[in-house]
């Protein structure tokens, strides 16, 4: 859609559906902003006539324009950060740094957010490791309460569509390094991951992991049969 009137008309046909909430999203322009600010009038009816939850994938803002999404009533911000500025270049091919990705994150915490949700690819450059652990540190000095991690799903027709996805190991790497940096934040493996590997999601569980979408039933039976109890919940990672 790319109406805000028929962002409204969805939402409508979704609440009335069953659904119980959507991902507000779009393609980022050359400077890597998504730009969802003429939607924020939509939202704020959404949010007033329906009970519908509302994550928005931001990417870089001006802070006037995050100030009316916060004040449209959005529940959640997801946003892509970054550690290394050369990777950042090579994979979405814009002039932008790290600290222009930290400061998305800053902004919105800083407006009142109601959850702020930082995702780290890992493995985003090909598939190796870069700059990811460089991307937690900057996150300790923001503390979000939510982080979420994904991984590298090599595509057919992009630059990496032959490469092979990131390592258990260095997943777990991530994982282990995203734990002990932020002791006090909600950490979750995403829906947006590759599948080419699952037998590490255990060690991810035992690492402190708070939480994984859709994982393996062997994961889950491994889990219970050590006492963890799983809860399941139909929505979005960033909202849950």
């Amino acid at each position: 859609m790319t109406e805000p009137e028929d962002l409204v008309s969805f939402a409508l046909a979704l609440e009335s559906s069953g659904g119980e909430g959507f991902l507000l999203s779009g393609g980022s322009d050359g400077a890597g902003k998504v730009p969802l600010g003429r939607f924020a009038p939509a939202v704020r009816e959404i949010k007033q006539t329906t009970s519908l939850k509302v994550n928005a994938h931001v990417g870089l803002t001006p802070r006037d324009e995050f100030r009316v999404l916060v004040e449209s009533g959005i529940d959640a911000f997801s946003v892509d950060v970054y550690g290394d500025d050369a990777t950042i270049s090579e994979v979405l091919g814009i002039e932008a740094t790290v600290d222009d990705y930290a400061k998305v994150v800053g902004d919105l915490i800083a407006l009142g957010a109601p959850i702020v949700a930082p995702h780290i690819c890992i493995g985003v450059r090909g598939g190796e490791l870069s700059g990811e652990m460089s991307a937690l540190e900057m996150l300790k000095l923001l503390m979000p309460k939510t982080l979420v991690l994904i991984s590298l799903i090599p595509t057919r027709g992009t630059a990496y569509e032959s490469s092979t996805p990131p390592r258990g190991e260095d997943v777990l790497s991530v994982v282990r390094k995203a734990r002990s940096a932020l002791p006090g934040t909600r950490v979750l493996l995403g829906c947006m991951r590759s599948r080419h590997d699952r037998s590490w999601e255990m060690d991810a569980v035992l690492s402190g992991i708070d939480g994984i979408v859709l994982p393996s039933e062997n994961t889950v039976r491994k889990a219970e049969t050590l006492g963890y109890t799983v809860r399941k919940k139909s929505m979005c990672c960033a909202l849950g």
